[in-house]
């Protein structure tokens, strides 16, 4: 017979049982904690996919957006994406997009974003079958145009140890990656190698020597040539000369030097018989250019001569870089140099030696017989040989080639021109080494390289000159 009260006391017997409730939440537990354990390897699947998306669409976006690539930005995204990705599951899901936000002939800005749907078995159990991978990759560079100026030293010290195979193998290489990295359409380079002074090739020499007719000493005598500290201010010129100049204090600057103005270098030798004071025309200077193959060939031709010339080295790696030449230099770009405060324009200076800056020395009896006996001072063929214990006029003693190098430094950096220094095997000791590490912009801007690995230091310079990189 049915009991109120014997169904009150069962209910509440039944709800005070707790035998078996931890099977049964242990039971409900056990979906959601499989799924998520399992679940991670679909966590673990999908963070590969991501990184080796995010890797080709950063190599996309970077192929895309170099200035020296002229193909169209989504076929070049395509070619690179393809081409660095795997076949097969999810990447037949791929999916992505170009944004172009600048094109121009200074700069590329390029915005690539893609996406694959990825299968996930896993958390499909709570109700995510499938989930999207997405990348943004963003990759910019300026089309900051460059100016080079390459001071390299050529004097005879570079012919021991094998230090001028090394500086031009370097100085190849060094421009090939430049154009390569930036683009030759935006590239100039000055090539200034140097000895006691500076081959200026003879279309920039015939615009500076003084060729004014009865003005002219044409051939001087040992009695005319004999100035002293004045042979810059004469106007001589030599039948067998280079296209070297003398310089006056007023050039140590950043103008230009007057026309028809400037007193032709003698050939002359100071320390050797073998390497004329002047380079030879092999290794005249080239102005404002991106002819690579004629710069490597000029490179590979550069010949020793005799004395350090750094002053009037840097002067024309200087002034090759001043506004105040724009269009006088020759070369490939009618509107370069272009003005120190443009916005579109990287200049660079580097400046390298091997050694001691040496007095712009000159022969004070200058002899043009046809003998070859070295130690009386008679040169061959009409050559102006000087011996060890002869008399010199100095054009600029060693005092005023330090100033003067000096000053071309301070003037560089003061219109915002990037200056590298190398000392190539420089006394750490020595004026060079200092005088090197004062000039560079800033200290890592100076490269002392203690072997023959000159390589490093103008690898070390492209790396920093390069402008390409990915943000985003």
């Amino acid at each position: 017979m049915f009991s109120f009260k014997s169904a009150v006391r069962s209910f509440i017997k039944f709800r005070q049982d707790r035998s078996g409730n931890i099977a049964i939440i242990a039971a409900i537990c056990a979906v959601p904690i499989i799924s998520l354990a399992c679940g991670s390897v679909d966590v673990i699947r999908m963070t590969t996919f991501h990184l080796q998306l995010q890797s080709a669409a950063d190599a996309a976006a970077l192929a895309a957006a170099s200035l020296s690539n002229k193909n169209d930005p989504n076929e070049t995204v395509e070619d690179f994406l393809t081409s660095n990705l795997p076949t097969g599951t999810p990447w037949e899901t791929l999916k992505y997009q170009v944004v172009l936000r600048e094109n121009r002939l200074s700069a590329k800005d390029v915005t690539v974003i893609a996406s694959v749907l990825v299968d996930t078995p896993f958390l499909s159990l709570v109700g995510l079958p499938k989930n999207t991978v997405k990348v943004k990759s963003v990759a910019t560079q300026s089309a900051k145009n460059l100016e080079i100026s390459m001071v390299l030293d050529i004097s005879e010290s570079m012919d021991e140890k094998g230090k001028i195979q090394k500086l031009r193998s370097a100085a190849k290489e060094f421009v090939n990656v430049i154009v390569d990295n930036h683009g030759k359409e935006y590239t100039s380079f000055n090539l200034v190698p140097f000895a006691g002074s500076v081959n200026l090739g003879s279309t920039i020499y015939n615009r500076y020597a003084n060729k004014n007719g009865g003005n002219t000493i044409r051939g001087p005598s040992k009695s005319q040539y004999n100035k002293k500290l004045k042979v810059p201010y004469r106007n001589f010129l030599f039948g067998n000369g280079q296209a070297c100049i003398e310089y006056r204090d007023a050039d140590i600057d950043l103008e230009d030097i007057p026309s028809n103005s400037r007193a032709q270098v003698p050939h002359f030798y100071r320390w050797s018989r073998s390497n004329s004071w002047c380079p030879h025309r092999s290794a005249a200077a080239i102005f404002n250019s991106n002819d690579i193959t004629g710069i490597r060939n000029r490179i590979d031709g550069m010949q020793v001569g005799d004395g350090t010339g750094m002053d009037v080295g840097t002067l024309w790696g200087a002034k090759a870089l001043s506004p105040s030449l724009k269009g006088r230099l020759g070369g490939n770009f009618s509107d370069r140099p272009a003005p120190f405060n443009d916005s579109a324009t990287i200049k660079i200076a580097i400046i390298m030696t091997d050694g001691e800056i040496t007095p712009q020395w000159r022969p004070q009896k200058p002899r043009t017989g046809r003998k070859t006996d070295i130690r009386s001072g008679v040169g061959e063929g009409g050559q102006i040989v000087v011996s060890s214990g002869d008399r010199w006029t100095r054009s600029g003693a060693r005092d005023n080639a330090v100033a003067y190098f000096k000053r071309m430094c301070e003037k560089l950096k003061a219109n915002n021109v990037q200056v590298y220094t190398i000392g190539f095997q420089v006394d750490w000791r020595g004026d060079a080494n200092h005088l090197l590490s004062n000039c560079a912009s800033n200290p890592s801007n100076y490269f002392r390289i203690e072997n023959l690995n000159l390589e490093r230091a103008f690898d070390a310079i492209a790396q920093s000159l390069s402008t390409l990189r990915v943000s985003g």
